[in-house]
């Protein structure tokens, strides 16, 4: 069970940030937007959707997100809050294909970083959110996922394959308005993209 740690206190009637900000998912990884962000033409079956989301795990799940939750993870777990803030800084201008989904990226990032500023004495937390609410940073949702995993004390084999998963997740229930598939189709089309995950995320906990 997710606990806050004793320096610090969350609300009792909330979510908890870590569980939260993967529910979340869904309203920055909306298919339509991603589909329109890798430039793929209108869903028009499920073999669309399989497409969809080999071609997201392949070009931007694996080599893109994962790699950035492990940074941000990796920065905050050793106290580092100015190579985190600077890590968000530059990762929009890395990253120009990210540019349809920084709006809900950020909001997401930063609704989560206010909930996680109750933990005064968590020092990391406090200055990445001055910095957010200083505009000196955009505050990305992957480096306040990365930096909450640390809070929590995530594992990060354990945080990179509950982001992908529900990553994946997200797009197949924001697709299903556009489609109709039913239980098996959905399992079978997660099945086969997730397959891969453990062997990239093993290289990136190596």
């Amino acid at each position: 069970m997710l606990t806050a740690p004793e320096n610090g206190s969350l609300p009792l009637s909330r979510q908890h940030p870590y569980e939260a900000q993967l529910d979340a998912l869904e309203s920055v990884l909306c298919c339509s937007t991603l589909r329109q962000t890798l430039g793929d033409a209108p869903l028009r079956s499920i073999t669309d959707l399989g497409l969809l989301l080999e071609r997201y795990r392949t070009t931007m799940l694996e080599p893109i997100e994962l790699p950035a939750i492990a940074r941000a993870n990796r920065e905050a777990t050793q106290g580092r809050a100015m190579e985190l803030i600077e890590l968000d800084q530059k990762f929009a201008g890395q990253h120009p294909e990210w540019l349809l989904l920084t709006p809900a990226s950020t909001r997401v990032g930063k609704d989560y970083l206010t909930r996680l500023r109750p933990l005064q004495d968590e020092r990391t937390v406090q200055r990445l959110f001055d910095a957010v609410r200083f505009g000196r940073t955009p505050g990305h949702h992957l480096t306040v996922f990365g930096l909450t995993m640390a809070v929590f004390s995530i594992a990060k084999r354990q945080g990179l394959a509950d982001y992908a998963q529900h990553a994946l997740e997200a797009i197949v229930t924001t697709a299903a308005s556009k489609l109709k598939f039913t239980q098996s189709e959905r399992d079978a089309l997660l099945t086969r993209s997730q397959v891969r995950l453990p062997e990239a995320i093993d290289r990136m906990v190596a």
